[in-house]
């Protein structure tokens, strides 16, 4: 048999597509190395933004454990720090392997899946796409006439359709974290976030997220950093971490080794191009996360949306040529490109010198304004333009008033 749209891997991203085409009526495969429900190092945060954009989810999340969380705590590395409490809800906590076997059940109700299948190769033809994978410990072949890849930080169809090359030490982030029930590792209060800049004092970043029965918190740096001084020594500087935060009465119990886990995170923004002939990268595979924020499921959505979209067209124009598929391209950029562009500016400017993070949450700290700007901005609820245009016409005003103040009184 030969599908029309073969869709490698099943998180968020992929499943999304698989669950668009299937509604679509174009016959799909959803391909995933592994069985669900399955562990998925992450944060497992969203920002509240996904509920408005993707209104199914108000019900299909009543079936999984989910915490909001309306309070905000962030830190710089010189240990001022901002405390900040919403009156709405600010961000989405759930736990990855729930949330994706949620997803991933959606899409499977619409497409065919098969899992676990580890795709080791992606040929092109001109007449379409073949996919290699391992199932069962046999070597399958599955035909389609074109492909989305959603396989994550290290995908194979990106390799494969020469859209990611290269080294990667500068576009990537090594994130170390752990998820552990209350029970072992404690945190008081369950309704904020902890969010600490510069680990270290250096290039990275720390932080406490509260799920409904667990706590997930690491650290993170630049691949580059983490090759130079940290390879082989991921736990010792977590635990290190972890431990600090217990002595300040944080949290409470003890680190678990058995439930920490590493993984890489695409921090450069979209790939140059997330299109090729009979190909289109959503999610990680394409670099859609937020290089500031580290928030990578609500763009994987979006992005897996957008391509399966374009995939549609594609598919029923009998076109699945570089050409057409660039509209891809446009879509994604128009709803989604200026936050992740200016994100990874953002995060350039502000980490390559942290005395800059200082004075912004020193400033934000004094200017309860200016510290609900940046904790909606930082939990994505509100997207960069309209957080420069609120700065702008509340931010800066005070800024100004305070700044004459001092000359003149």
């Amino acid at each position: 048999m030969t599908y029309d749209v073969i869709v490698v891997g099943g998180g968020p991203a992929g499943a999304t597509a698989a669950r668009v085409l299937g509604e679509a009526g174009i016959s799909t495969l959803l391909l995933d190395k592994s069985s669900f429900p399955r562990d998925k190092p992450c944060g497992g945060g969203i920002s509240t933004r996904v509920m408005g954009r993707f209104p199914y989810l108000d019900s299909a999340l009543a079936n999984i454990p989910v915490n909001w969380v309306s309070k905000v705590y962030f830190e710089a590395p010189s240990g001022i720090a901002v405390d900040y409490a919403a009156d709405e809800r600010l961000y989405l906590m759930i736990r990855r392997s729930e949330f994706d076997n949620l997803l991933f059940s959606m899409a499977c109700k619409r497409v065919d899946c098969v899992t676990p299948a580890l795709v080791r190769k992606v040929n092109f033809q001109n007449d379409g796409v073949t996919v290699e994978a391992e199932v069962a410990g046999e070597r399958r072949e599955y035909r389609g006439r074109m492909v989305l890849g959603s396989d994550g930080a290290n995908s194979v169809v990106a390799r494969a359709s020469g859209l990611r090359s290269g080294a990667v030490k500068s576009e990537y982030a090594i994130d170390m974290m752990e998820e552990t029930p209350y029970a072992e590792l404690g945190l008081a209060e369950r309704d904020r976030m902890y969010v600490y800049y510069g680990y270290q004092g250096q290039y990275g970043y720390g932080y406490v997220f509260p799920k409904m029965n667990h706590v997930n918190l690491g650290i993170g740096c630049k691949l580059d950093q983490y090759l130079a001084g940290m390879r082989g020594e991921q736990y010792v500087h977590h635990r290190a971490f972890v431990d600090g935060l217990i002595t300040k009465r944080l949290l409470t119990g003890a680190s678990s080794r058995a439930n920490f886990r590493a993984f890489p995170l695409p921090i450069s923004g979209p790939l140059p191009r997330t299109y090729a002939e009979r190909t289109l990268l959503c999610g990680d595979a394409g670099g859609f996360v937020n290089a500031f924020t580290a928030e990578g499921i609500y763009y994987a959505m979006v992005s897996g949306e957008h391509a399966a979209r374009t995939a549609v067209g594609a598919i029923r124009a009998n076109d699945t040529s570089s050409k057409r598929l660039s509209a891809y391209e446009q879509v994604w950029k128009n709803e989604i490109g200026r936050d992740l562009s200016k994100s990874v500016s953002i995060q350039r400017l502000l980490l390559a010198d942290l005395s800059r993070v200082d004075r912004i949450v020193k400033a934000a700290a004094r200017n309860p304004t200016l510290a609900g700007l940046l904790a909606r901005y930082a939990t994505g609820a509100l997207p960069y333009e309209q957080f420069k245009r609120s700065v702008i016409m509340r931010a800066l005003p005070l800024y100004v008033r305070e700044k004459a103040r001092a000359l003149f009184c």
